[in-house]
């Protein structure tokens, strides 16, 4: 019986970030992780994915900031979901024509503003928001 060890690099599932003051950015070519968790006090994320290698899997962006949001933008056919926490900041999503976006959550002062038409069968964009100051933005590209 021979035994062999997969010599393939292993690429980590989830990418952690954790500042006092300062945020998270991508954009450009990068390799995009299947979650991404992002906990600050003072401090947003921004994620531009349409430039990004994407899992195959939908990617999932957790964040959790007192003061800061969350600006992503996504490329056609891709999937994700978005668990925002802020004192205060809300999620700016840009994402390409017939995404369904689906938006659940609470924000004390914010409103959710969506102006996208999905299509069945398409890529699905969910986004759930808890904010005490801040709202959901959606639009297209």
């Amino acid at each position: 019986m021979e035994i062999t060890k997969d010599t393939a690099p292993r690429t980590r599932r989830t990418e952690w970030s954790f500042s006092l003051l300062g945020g998270l950015k991508h954009q450009g070519a990068f390799t995009a992780r299947q979650r991404t968790v992002h906990v600050s006090a003072v401090g947003g994320a921004k994620l531009d994915h349409t430039g990004a290698d994407l899992p195959t899997d939908p990617t999932r962006l957790v964040k959790a900031a007192l003061v800061g949001g969350a600006e992503l933008a996504y490329p056609e056919g891709a999937s994700a979901e978005i668990d925002a926490f802020s004192v205060l900041g809300g999620v700016d999503l840009t994402v390409p024509a017939g995404t369904t976006v689906e938006v659940s959550g609470f924000s004390l002062l914010g409103g959710r503003s969506k102006d996208t038409a999905g299509e069945p069968g398409g890529a699905v964009v969910k986004v759930r928001a808890y904010s005490l100051i801040g709202g959901v933005k959606v639009r297209q590209a």
